[in-house]
C-alpha cells in the first residue's frame, strides 16, 4: 500500500471519530436514561407506607368467615367465657345425678301382688329405710367447700349453696390415684363416698363438664390443681374408649440376663391420629448467672418459637424468673400477630440480675389453668443453678415431681455446658419431657431452643398411662410416660422373671377429649434380641429413684 492510500485511511478514521463525538453531544438530551436520571432519580422519595382504607358502610349483611386453619388438622378447643365460681369446683369433682319422676316410675312399673292400691304407693312417703324404687340420697353427700379463687371467689352462703335439683353426688377417687402431700381431695364427711354411684344414675343423666379457671392463680392452689388432675382422669376412665391398636405401630425387643428377662416396647403414632391444640409456657431464667448476652440469645429464639412451634388454636404465655417469677399475661394468649407483638415487647424488656429460685419458679407453672382436653407444656430455659429457696437438687426433683404428678409436661434447656445436668435431665424425664444442654459460645446460648421445641410441636396422644398384667410381675420405666407427638417415638423398658412366657399390658391416652385404649401381648421368645436393654433399664430405674 502506497503512502497516499495510508493517508486516506487515516483521515477517514479521524473523520469518523469526530463525527461520532459530535453525534454524542448532539443526541445527549434525547437519551432516555439521561431523562430518568435528571428527573426521577434526583427527587427524594418517601418510604412506602401502608395505609388502611376507610371502611364504607355495608349495604348488605355479611356472614362471619372463620380464620384459615393451619396445615395441621385437629378439633377445636372450646372454652366458655364464664367466670369460675365455687360451684364449678364442686361439680368438677362430682357426678351430677338427676332425680327421676317418682310418679311416672311407679305408674309404669308392674305392681307386686301385695293387695295394695297404686294410690297408696303414691301417697306413701319415701323414707330412708323404705324399699322404694328410688334410692335415698341425703345431705351428708354434700362436700364442705372452701373458696379457692382469691378475689373472684364468691363470699356469701348463697353463692356456695348447692342446688337441690339435680343432686350432686361425689364419686370416690380412683384406686391408686396419685395425691398431693397435705391435700384432701375434697373435705367430704365420712361415709359420703358412694360405691356404685353410676348404677344409681338414670341412663340419660349427664355430668356437668369441667370448666377450667381462666386466669393465672395468685398462688398455687393445690385443691384446684387436684380438680384439674381429676378432670384428666375422668376423661381417661371411660367405658367407650376408642381402640388404639389401629392408630399406633409397636415393636418389642428383649434380652435375658441372670434371673431376669428384659424387654423394650417402642410406640410410634400413625398419621390417622389428629394433632390436638396445646398450651405452651416458656420460662426464661433472667438471673445474674445467665448474663445478658445469653439472655439476649434466648429471648430472640423464644420469639422464633412463638411462630414456628405453635399451630392454629394453640395458646401461650411467658414467664421470667429470678428471686421470684413474673408472668407476661394473666390469661392464655391466642396465637396471632397482635399477641406476638405484645410478647416481643415484653421479652425485649428483660435484663439479667438477681438470684435463682429454681423450685418455686418451676412449680409456678401449676398456677396456670390446665384444660384437660389440651396438653400443657412448659419449656424452662435455665442453667439449673439454684441459689435461693430449695437448693438441694434431690429435694427439687422429688418435691416438684410429687406436686406436678404428670399434669404438665416439662422440657428444659440448659444454656451452658456447666449447667446442673442432673436437675435438668432427671426432672424432665420424670415429668413427661426431654432436655437439651447447649455447649458453645455464650452469644449463641439459645441457638438450639427451636430444635428442642420441634419435639413437642404436634401432640397426638397425651396423658399416657400404661398398666401391665399383674401375673407378669413386670417392673417397667419410666413410670410417667411422655406425651406422644407426631413423628416421635416413646420407649417403655421393663423386666420380668426368667421363664415368663409373655408380657401383656394396656396403654391409654387422650386425643383432645377422646380416650383411646389398646391391649397388647408379646411373646418374649419371639421378640428380637437387644443386649442394650438391661443397661437401659438400670438407667431408667436410677432416674426414677431420684424422683421419689
Amino acid at each position: 500500500m502506497d503512502e497516499k492510500s495510508q493517508n486516506l485511511i487515516f483521515f477517514a478514521v479521524v473523520l469518523s471519530l469526530a463525527l461520532h463525538v459530535g453525534l454524542m453531544f448532539f443526541m445527549r438530551p434525547q437519551v432516555m436514561t439521561r431523562i430518568a436520571y435528571s428527573g426521577a432519580s434526583l427527587r427524594a422519595r418517601a418510604p412506602m407506607v401502608m395505609r388502611e382504607r376507610p371502611k364504607s358502610p355495608e349495604a348488605v349483611r355479611f356472614e362471619v368467615v372463620k380464620d384459615v386453619a393451619a396445615q395441621v388438622e385437629f378439633p377445636d378447643a372450646k372454652t366458655d367465657d364464664v367466670k369460675p365460681t365455687a360451684d364449678s369446683t364442686l361439680n368438677a369433682m362430682t357426678d351430677t345425678v338427676k332425680m327421676p319422676n317418682i310418679a311416672d316410675e311407679i305408674k309404669s312399673a308392674p305392681l307386686p301382688k301385695l293387695g295394695l292400691d297404686p294410690s297408696e304407693l303414691l301417697s306413701k312417703p319415701i323414707t330412708e329405710n323404705s324399699n322404694s324404687l328410688v334410692p335415698n340420697i341425703t345431705s351428708p353427700l354434700t362436700p364442705k367447700l372452701e373458696s379457692s379463687f382469691g378475689e373472684a371467689s364468691p363470699k356469701t352462703d348463697s353463692d356456695l349453696r348447692v342446688s337441690s335439683s339435680p343432686i350432686a353426688v361425689p364419686v370416690a377417687p380412683s384406686v391408686g390415684a396419685p395425691s398431693i402431700s397435705g391435700l384432701k381431695l375434697s373435705e367430704i364427711d365420712d361415709g359420703a363416698a358412694v360405691k356404685g354411684a353410676d348404677s344409681l344414675a338414670p341412663a340419660n343423666a349427664a355430668a356437668k363438664p369441667f370448666e377450667p379457671i381462666r386466669e393465672v392463680m395468685a398462688e398455687v392452689d393445690e385443691k384446684i390443681v387436684e380438680t384439674e388432675k381429676a378432670a384428666v382422669r375422668s376423661l381417661l376412665d371411660v367405658r367407650d374408649a376408642k381402640e388404639l391398636d389401629a392408630f399406633v405401630n409397636m415393636t418389642a425387643t428383649s434380652a435375658s440376663q441372670g434371673e431376669w428377662t428384659y424387654f423394650k416396647i417402642s410406640v410410634l403414632p400413625r398419621s390417622q391420629l389428629k394433632v390436638v391444640p396445646k398450651d405452651v409456657v416458656i420460662l426464661l431464667d433472667a438471673s445474674g448467672s445467665i448474663a445478658n448476652d445469653r439472655l439476649k440469645s434466648c429471648r430472640n429464639n423464644a420469639k422464633k418459637i412463638l411462630r414456628s412451634c405453635m399451630n392454629s388454636h394453640d395458646r401461650f404465655n411467658l414467664v421470667a424468673f429470678r428471686d421470684d417469677f413474673r408472668y407476661a399475661f394473666k390469661t392464655w394468649q391466642d396465637c396471632g400477630q397482635e399477641s406476638y407483638d405484645r410478647a416481643e415487647r415484653w421479652l425485649n424488656s428483660l435484663a439479667a440480675y438477681g438470684r435463682t429460685d429454681v423450685f418455686a419458679s418451676a412449680a409456678s407453672v401449676l398456677k396456670l389453668p390446665r384444660d384437660p382436653k389440651r396438653p400443657l407444656i412448659a419449656l424452662i430455659v435455665t442453667d439449673g443453678i439454684a441459689n435461693k429457696g430449695v437448693r438441694e437438687t434431690s429435694q427439687i426433683l422429688s418435691r416438684f415431681t410429687k406436686l406436678n404428678d404428670g399434669l404438665i409436661s416439662v422440657y428444659m434447656y440448659g444454656v451452658k455446658d456447666d449447667a446442673n445436668r442432673e436437675l435438668i435431665d432427671v426432672l424432665t424425664r420424670g415429668n413427661r419431657g426431654e432436655s437439651f444442654i447447649h455447649e458453645g459460645w455464650r452469644k449463641y446460648a439459645g441457638r438450639d431452643l427451636e430444635q428442642l421445641s420441634d419435639r413437642f410441636r404436634d401432640p397426638v396422644l397425651t396423658d399416657l398411662r400404661v398398666v401391665f398384667a399383674a401375673d407378669s410381675k413386670a417392673e417397667a420405666y419410666p413410670v410417667m410416660l411422655k406425651n406422644l407427638y407426631r413423628g416421635e417415638m416413646i420407649d417403655i423398658v421393663g423386666r420380668v422373671p426368667v421363664g415368663t412366657r409373655e408380657v401383656a399390658f394396656s396403654l391409654k391416652g387422650l386425643n383432645g377429649d377422646k380416650a383411646y385404649e389398646g391391649f397388647f401381648r408379646y411373646e418374649l421368645s419371639k421378640t428380637p434380641f437387644d443386649d442394650k436393654i438391661p443397661s437401659l433399664w438400670a438407667s431408667e430405674k436410677a432416674i426414677d429413684s431420684k424422683l421419689r
